[in-house]
């Protein structure tokens, strides 16, 4: 058990889904709250379409890839056929 002695609590972290999503000229990571499969298509709001490549599911943001402050929820999925 950890103890904190000077009165501190120690933080929890929330998990999140994060997708990796390949785009015609870069790779940008983002958030997810549905079910998310590799090969989905997932759409930008600026209605830019990408195919996603990776989904690390039940991620914190001690261990994320990116910092979860540089991340932002995805628009939409398309699933793919």
């Amino acid at each position: 058990m950890i103890h904190s002695l000077s009165g501190g609590v120690i933080k929890k972290y929330e998990s999140k889904t994060l997708i990796k999503v390949k785009f015609s000229d870069s790779m940008l990571w983002f958030f997810c709250s549905i079910p998310v499969f590799v090969g989905d298509k997932a759409k930008m709001e600026s209605g830019e379409v990408g195919e996603v490549i990776e989904v690390k599911n039940q991620v914190r943001a001690d261990l994320s890839p990116v910092p979860f402050s540089q991340i932002k929820e995805i628009f939409e999925i398309i699933e793919s056929v």
